[in-house]
């Protein structure tokens, strides 16, 4: 199949050209200028298809004995062979027309391979996708032997092996009926392991779906496209809608503005809310020994395989709007991979019931612990979170007060100060023989976690201010791709930062 990302080139060359031509004719006509459209895109298209079909046609592969070796280049040739030990996961993702179709997309991504893939194919049939994961992922004794000593083996397990493959062809094609019909609570196990470790899968249901998506506050940027799109378009409204709007609805100019105001909200909401449920529909999150294995997507489905020994910390994000609700979400920082990778493998549950954290991860990742309880900030530390929430916007308030009604912007000092109260009150740490915990907020509110041997770094600061009043700012490090990450809480008592600096030096 030939890529798709040559055609989207394509449309960026043209677009361009074809907003020039459409929107200023000159001294020819519209129809010239579409002649002349059509005549580049045709010769474009004759010069990049056949080398995208060349390119497919030279670009093979291999797997022998633990070694994925790869050839590529139509001019300049290209050979590369990958240890099965690089491999960090094995990606499949599924378009609509590649389901239509039968096949799935590959990805392989291996440790320093940079935001490129080191295989990437666009166009092969689902099990060959799940043949080449489940090489790469299975167990060495088994993937890494001879192909003389493997086939007595294969030869007797391969109608059990086409059964399975049968049934991961046809699970994608149940659609939604099959999405509602099997659709899990959070917290059921479907795995058939003997263990919760060895195999334990978690699927959201579709109310925790519709409120993850209305939670999610993406309404908010794409209410700033809405509203766009609404001014260009306002001219095009007529005045006799205006007019009944404002005698039979409203009856005042500033009504009809917050009413129109209110319904896009509206529209926002909802279509970030359905646009959310699309594309994390079907959410399943599984443990596999040591592996993670995340499927989603309706229209585009996605599968992705996260590697234990590459998840460096777990971060339980509440929102702000979901906090009223005690939902959050589970998210990962994870080390190796490009940037491009790391949007897929950050988010491991979009929703949770905050009560069923730990159960959650004693079934999913017993090797973290959420605390019961957290060493909390000094009181003497609420000054400075007070001072700080307030002092930017004194700086606009106190130069208002020299105008008129420059005294109404005063209120303004109350949400900001229960800001810093509640950043204040958020802010703690924890330790136990094995992991760091960090808690603190800035409108979100995030609980840290993080394993001793996944902190890359750990400083202990102090200002001036800071060191008068017998506090600290704890900040660690941890190797997150596309770059290190840090998390921190500041203002906590001086002997607590004695006591993180010496269980991450390893000193008594």
């Amino acid at each position: 199949m030939i890529p798709l990302a040559s055609l989207k080139s394509l449309l960026i060359f043209l677009a361009p050209m074809a907003l020039v031509f459409l929107q200023n004719p000159g001294n020819g006509n519209l129809s010239r200028n579409l002649l002349i459209l059509a005549g580049s895109a045709v010769a474009l298209l004759v010069v990049i298809l056949p080398l995208q079909v060349l390119s497919w046609a030279f670009y093979t592969y291999r797997y022998e004995a633990g070694y994925l070796h790869i050839k590529s280049g139509v001019i300049f040739k290209k050979e590369r062979s990958i240890k099965r030990e690089r491999v960090q996961t094995v990606n499949i993702r599924r378009g609509i027309f590649q389901r239509l179709l039968g096949l799935a997309s590959l990805q392989v991504e291996t440790a320093g391979g940079g935001s490129e893939s080191e295989l990437s194919l666009t166009a092969v049939t689902l099990g060959e996708a799940y043949n080449i994961k489940e090489s790469l992922e299975g167990p060495a004794a088994e993937t890494d032997r001879a192909p003389e000593e493997n086939a007595e083996k294969a030869a007797g397990e391969s109608a059990a092996e086409g059964a399975v493959r049968e049934g991961k062809e046809a699970a994608p094609r149940a659609g939604l009926k099959a999405l509602i019909d099997t659709a899990l609570k959070p917290g059921e196990q479907t795995g058939a392991g003997e263990d919760n470790q060895a195999e334990a899968a978690y699927r959201i249901t579709i109310p925790e779906l519709f409120i993850a998506g209305a939670t999610s506050g993406g309404f908010f940027v794409l209410f700033s496209v809405i509203g766009l799109i609404f001014s260009q378009a306002l001219p095009f409204i007529p005045d006799a809608f205006w007019e009944h709007l404002l005698d039979r609805v409203t009856s005042t100019a500033a009504g009809t503005v917050v009413l129109v105001v209110l319904v896009l909200l509206f529209l926002s909401w909802l279509i970030s809310s359905l646009a959310f449920m699309v594309q994390y529909a079907n959410f399943t999150l599984q443990r596999r020994q040591d592996r993670l294995q995340v499927t989603w997507g309706l229209i585009e489905q996605k599968q992705l395989t996260l590697n234990l020994n590459r998840l460096q910390a777990l971060v339980v994000h509440e929102g702000l709007l979901r906090q009223p609700f005690g939902r959050c979400a589970l998210v990962a920082e994870v080390a190796g991979g490009g940037s491009r990778e790391q949007n897929y493998v950050t988010l491991l549950f979009p929703l949770l019931r905050t009560d069923e954290l730990t159960h959650f991860l004693a079934r999913i990742l017993p090797e973290y612990r959420l605390p019961d309880t957290f060493v909390p900030l000094p009181g003497r530390a609420l000054r400075r979170y007070m001072f700080r929430a307030a002092a930017p916007l004194l700086l606009i308030i106190v130069p208002l007060q020299w105008i008129p009604y420059g005294w109404l912007s005063i209120p303004l000092l109350i949400p900001a100060l229960f800001w810093g109260y509640s950043r204040y009150r958020a802010g703690a740490t924890f330790l136990d023989d094995r992991q760091m915990t960090m808690k603190f907020r800035f409108v979100n509110r995030f609980r840290v976690l993080m394993l001793r041997n996944c902190i890359q770094a750990f400083q202990v600061s102090a200002s001036p201010f800071q060191r008068w009043r017998g506090l600290r700012t704890a900040r660690a490090w941890v190797l997150s791709s596309p770059s290190g990450k840090a998390f921190q809480v500041a203002d906590i008592d001086i002997e607590e930062a004695r006591h993180l600096w010496d269980w991450y030096s390893r000193q008594k």
